[in-house]
């Protein structure tokens, strides 16, 4: 009989413990997805909000999203502390003085800029603003006066670095909030690319609809004329051989068709093309370490060169072909010209 009890009180045992182990998992599956939520509704709103109709669509996107919210914290760990934009630091740091060919340019472009007047209007106890700095990085081959061993030679070949295209983004009053809210962005520039991916699928199905109806006509047409006086005016050999080429078309592109439509048959459908972008996060969005020596006047030197230059890093970002250099910035109301204070 003890024996008996003995099993019964280890099966009611192992069952409180298969039940609590259940009870608690879903107890931080539900934490994990009220921490979530404010990032997965987001990311709805960016991509498709119809997919709210599929049912638990929090819970399919809770994965994806975590898998696209640490990709952007790991791009982020990557990238240095906000760098100083100042006359000083362009006359001192070598970054700074290759990103903007004068210290005038430089304070130019923070002055002229309607979106750091703005954060300042808003933020008039603030003296300093962080922000994203985006550039595109050119590469132009030269000939000029450089050195070979000791001696200076003329026409010389060259790679003149340059840096165009600046732009500010995401102003905020500290180096903390610009990557929290880098972060948050980054994530919804992968809902977006999730929205373009769909766009592309929609007008792609568009086309082969169009395409699929014009080749409809025309075999139609063709077919009738075949009736009627056009045999006693053109070969039928050729006509025949025009038949089978349009059917031929036609084959393939309701085939094509039939694809595109099981791509966004559902609202589920739509939701996985989601699911898809943001578990590949590094499919949509790279990041590229590069390291380069430069000289006061933007040339690139090769690393055992003699001639005077400075190494900077640069982190370069590229997405579905196109490519920025990425720096925190930060700088001061005195900063910019006076005139933009006015």
């Amino acid at each position: 009989m003890n024996g008996g009890q003995n099993l019964l009180q280890l099966i009611l045992g192992v069952i409180t413990a298969v039940a609590e182990r259940h009870l608690t998992e879903h107890r931080l599956h539900q934490e994990r997805l009220a921490a979530m939520r404010e990032a997965i509704e987001q990311v709805v709103d960016a991509s498709e909000p119809r997919i709210r109709l599929v049912g638990n669509y929090a819970e399919k996107l809770l994965d994806p999203v975590e898998t696209a919210l640490r990709y952007s914290e790991e791009l982020l760990r990557q990238m240095p502390p906000a760098l100083a934009l100042s006359d000083r630091a362009w006359s001192q740091n070598p970054q700074v003085n290759a990103f903007f060919a004068t210290a005038p340019d430089l304070r130019t472009f923070l002055s002229e800029n309607q979106g750091i007047r703005a954060f300042f209007a808003q933020h008039p106890r603030s003296t300093a603003c962080f922000a994203l700095l985006l550039m595109i990085k050119q590469e132009l081959e030269t000939f000029g006066m450089g050195l070979q061993g000791e001696l200076i030679a003329r026409d010389t070949r060259q790679i003149q670095i340059s840096f165009s295209e600046h732009g500010l983004f995401f102003p905020a009053t500290s180096e903390a909030g610009l990557r929290q809210e880098l972060k948050r962005r980054l994530l919804l520039f992968l809902a977006t690319r999730a929205l373009e991916l769909i766009n592309g699928i929609r007008a792609q199905r568009g086309a082969l609809e169009e395409q699929y109806r014009q080749l409809q006509a025309q075999l139609r047409a063709l077919k009738m004329y075949s009736q009627g006086p056009r045999p006693l005016l053109s070969s039928a050999d050729t006509d025949e051989r025009r038949v089978v080429g349009l059917e031929r078309r036609l084959a393939q592109t309701e085939e094509d068709l039939v694809a595109a439509r099981r791509q966004l048959g559902t609202l589920d459908d739509y939701l996985e093309q989601v699911r898809q972008v943001l578990s590949r996060p590094n499919s949509y969005l790279q990041v590229q370490v590069q390291s380069i020596k430069i000289s006061r006047l933007g040339v690139k030197l090769s690393p055992l060169s003699t001639e005077p230059g400075e190494a900077i890093t640069l982190l370069e970002f590229s997405s579905l072909g196109e490519r920025r250099i990425g720096v925190l910035a930060h700088f001061t109301r005195h900063d910019l010209s006076a005139d933009s204070e006015s």
